[in-house]
């Protein structure tokens, strides 16, 4: 699991996290490692147009509720797999 942490994630975090899960993915086959990646993005703030496009990107949503956590999953969530 690959993780994106910020405070107020925005639709540009999500792409340049793409980025650097394609580039883990490569750098892993060069190396004949076969693992998959799935990715999330993490957020104190998480706005719901944000989290709407961070699940339609394949990635999970944690987001902060009081003093925890929480991993937003919408019904027929399908992972992204790297």
């Amino acid at each position: 699991m690959v993780v994106e942490v910020k405070a107020k994630p925005i639709r540009k975090d999500v792409k340049d996290h793409i980025n650097r899960i394609e580039i883990l993915r490569r750098r892993a086959d060069t190396r004949n490692d076969k693992r998959k990646f799935q990715g999330a993005i993490a957020g104190a703030i998480m706005i719901n147009t944000v989290r709407d496009y961070t699940h339609k990107a394949g990635y999970y949503v944690i987001e902060q509720t009081g003093d925890t956590v929480k991993i937003t999953i919408p019904e027929g969530f399908t992972p992204r797999e790297w």
